[in-house]
C-alpha cells in the first residue's frame, strides 16, 4: 500500500512559503542597502580626494611664493568645506586605513596654519601676511613639502576606497546574506533529525 505523504507535507507548506519571501524580503534589502552605502561611500571618497587635490594645488602655490620670499602666503583653511561639514560621516562610510590619512592630512595643515599664523597676520581669511626678512622660509619650505606628499598618499588611498567599494557594489551582496540563510536552515534541518 503506497503511503500518501501530502498530509504531512501539506501543513508545511504554507511556512515554507512565507519563509522564503521573508527570506527574499531580507536579501532584497539588504541588497539595496550595500548598495546604497557603497555609492554614498564612493562618492563621498571623490569628493574628500578633490578638496585634498585643491588643497595640494595650493601647497604648490604656497611653494612657489617661498621660493619667491613673497611677502604672503596663501590659506588653506577657506578650502576646506567637504571634510569639516562631513565629519560625521567620515567613520560611517571610510576605511579605518582612509580615515587615520584624511584626519592626519587635517591635523597636520592645522599645525601648518598655526605656525604660519604665529609668524604673520591673518588678511581677509585667504592669505598671511609677513615681513620676509623675519620669516623662517626654510622651516616653512620643510612642513609643506612633507605635508604635500602625505596628501598625495592620502588621495591614492581615497581612490583606492573608491575603487575597491565600486567593485564591491558590482558583485552579489546578497549572496553572503543568502549562504547564511541556508546553512542555519541546514544545521536546523540536521538538529531536528538528530533528536527525532
Amino acid at each position: 500500500m503506497p503511503v500518501d505523504i501530502s498530509h504531512w507535507i501539506g501543513p508545511f507548506v504554507p511556512v515554507v512559503l512565507m519563509l522564503s519571501i521573508v527570506t527574499m524580503n531580507y536579501v532584497v534589502t539588504g541588497q539595496r542597502n550595500d548598495n546604497r552605502t557603497a555609492a554614498e561611500a564612493s562618492r563621498f571618497s571623490a569628493a574628500l580626494a578633490a578638496e585634498l587635490r585643491a588643497m595640494l594645488d595650493l601647497y604648490k602655490m604656497n611653494l612657489d611664493l617661498i621660493e619667491q620670499k613673497a611677502d604672503y602666503i596663501l590659506s588653506t583653511r577657506s578650502s576646506i568645506v567637504v571634510y569639516k561639514g562631513n565629519l560625521g560621516r567620515l567613520a560611517l562610510l571610510l576605511d579605518k586605513p582612509a580615515i587615520e590619512q584624511v584626519v592626519g592630512v587635517f591635523a597636520q595643515n592645522e599645525r601648518i596654519e598655526a605656525v604660519v599664523a604665529a609668524h604673520s597676520n591673518f588678511k581677509c581669511n585667504l592669505t598671511y601676511q609677513f615681513s620676509p626678512a623675519e620669516t623662517k622660509f626654510d622651516e616653512w619650505r620643510q612642513m609643506y613639502e612633507q605635508a604635500s606628499s602625505r596628501v598625495a598618499f592620502a588621495c591614492r588611498i581615497l581612490e583606492c576606497c573608491t575603487a575597491s567599494s565600486e567593485v564591491l557594489s558590482n558583485e552579489m551582496p546578497w549572496r553572503p546574506a543568502l549562504d547564511r540563510f541556508l546553512n542555519r536552515a541546514r544545521d536546523f534541518g540536521e538538529r531536528r533529525r538528530s533528536v527525532g
